[in-house]
């Protein structure tokens, strides 16, 4: 049986793989940790994530179901719900990277990563007017009016922080 490392460390080769837009070899490392963890459901949502985003990303198959399969899976990681996001801004459907990226603010209300990837797109920032708080209808409006869409997002902030 392998052993915990060895199971990690070929994830985290995906990762790395993943952040140098070596996407083949990316999908190897993450099919064998796909592989070796048939049993964990965790795990496999996970890899199953990772593995369909970079069929996206490097053109090699449209595989935004398997992203979409892994978080029906495991519907309450929002890791999960952050790769699915970045997997659809990066084919041009805004409105359902929003639409996840919402469910996943609804499920961790503070959660740091999602704000982020909010403020990349150009949809989380501080209020026009300072004095006043961001929900006020007046800093709605002008943040509205004055948003700049933004369409890339970092793929690192995407990719786990431990690898």
């Amino acid at each position: 049986m392998e052993s915990k490392s060895r199971l990690v460390n070929e994830f985290s080769q995906g990762i790395a793989a993943l952040k140098k837009s070596e996407f083949s070899k990316a999908v190897f490392y993450f099919r064998v940790s796909l592989n070796k963890h048939k049993h964990s459901r965790v795990a496999k949502a996970k890899c199953m994530a990772y593995l369909g985003l970079c069929e996206v990303k490097g053109g090699l198959n449209d595989r935004i179901s398997l992203i979409e399969d892994a978080h029906k899976i495991n519907p309450t990681d929002t890791n999960i719900l952050r790769v699915l996001a970045y997997a659809y801004l990066h084919i041009g459907d805004r409105q359902k990277a929003l639409a996840v990226i919402t469910l996943g603010l609804k499920m961790e209300p503070h959660n740091k990563e999602l704000f982020s990837f909010l403020e990349q797109i150009g949809y989380r920032q501080k209020g026009v007017i300072r004095t006043l708080d961001r929900a006020n209808r007046v800093n709605e409006f002008l943040g509205r009016f004055f948003r700049k869409d933004r369409q890339s997002v970092n793929v690192a902030t995407i990719l786990p922080a431990a690898a």
